[in-house]
This record gives C-alpha cells, sequence and structure tokens, in this order.
C-alpha cells in the first residue's frame, strides 16, 4: 500500500506540473519493437520474450500510456518474419493502451526504423525514441527527460554498463 500511495502521490505531482507550465508541449513516444535480438542467439526476439507474465515490450509501452507527459504513441515492428506476431500482440495490447495511435514497420537497419517512426509522427512537438527491449522506463526517467528537453532541446538516457562488455 505505501508504494501505490508514492505512486498516486507522485501522479498528483506530475500533474500539478503539467498544470503549472504554461504550455505543454505536445509528446510522442516513438517505441521500437524491430529489432531481431541476434546476439541474445533467441528464436524469440526479446522484446516479445516474456518478463513476469508479460512480454517485454509492454512494460515500456505501459510506462508511457500511464504518463500524463505522453500524448501519443508509434510502435514500430519487425518488416519481415515476425511481423503478423508483432501486429497480433500489439492490437492486443491496444486495447489497454490507447495512446498507441500507430503500428509501423521497421527499416532494415535502427536508424531506419527511427525515421519511420519520426515521419509518421503527425504533430512535430516533442519526439521521445525509446527501445521497447529495455523495459524498466518509468515515470521519473520520463519526467527528467521532458523537462532537460524543455531546458536543452536534447536529451538522451544513459545507464551505466555492466562489466561484461568486452
Amino acid at each position: 500500500k505505501a508504494r501505490t500511495g508514492s505512486k498516486r502521490s507522485s501522479e498528483s505531482e506530475t500533474r500539478r506540473k503539467i498544470k503549472d507550465m504554461k504550455e505543454k508541449e505536445f509528446v510522442t513516444a516513438i517505441v521500437l519493437a524491430a529489432g531481431r535480438g541476434t546476439r541474445m542467439g533467441t528464436k524469440i526476439q526479446k522484446q516479445y520474450l516474456d518478463l513476469c507474465g508479460k512480454p517485454v515490450l509492454y512494460y515500456s509501452l505501459h510506462a508511457f500510456q500511464e504518463s500524463p507527459l505522453i500524448d501519443e504513441i508509434l510502435l514500430v515492428t519487425e518488416t519481415e518474419e515476425y511481423m503478423p506476431f508483432a501486429i497480433a500482440l500489439a492490437h492486443k495490447l491496444t486495447r489497454q493502451l490507447t495512446k498507441v495511435r500507430k503500428i509501423l514497420a521497421g527499416g532494415a537497419e535502427r536508424y531506419l526504423s527511427v525515421w519511420n517512426g519520426i515521419q509518421a509522427a503527425e504533430n512535430k512537438g516533442c519526439l521521445f525514441i525509446h527501445d521497447g527491449a529495455r523495459p524498466f522506463v518509468d515515470e521519473e526517467m520520463i519526467e527528467r527527460v521532458y523537462e532537460q528537453v524543455q531546458k536543452e532541446k536534447a536529451c538522451v538516457v544513459g545507464m551505466p554498463v555492466k562489466d561484461t562488455i568486452k
């Protein structure tokens, strides 16, 4: 219960901050889910692997859905073998995730998938680009990025790397 209470107070604080802003910029979250995950060596792409009963991709989409700062979500999925699976999953999830406005085909490379998402964003306000295989985005991160973008016009989130990189 303590966690729920703190979440509620955080949500209301976020909503208060938004009300205090003279004019909130329109924010589109472009969630990339077109990666093949070849380095991981699994038959299923990591964004579709099960994590506590839900696909990894769900957690990113859910965080953006719940954030009052995010106005719409564009989901960029695989173009070939997994496209039917990705679309079926995305449609199933979009019943719960009402901010998902479009499901797009990705490109042959990540930068092309990002470009497809940028081109599909009808309102060119603020764009958040997120890797759907990274499930730990949260409201605090979203808020910090938005605030930094308002100050500096750009922001990149980074996390400390593990010692296992060779």
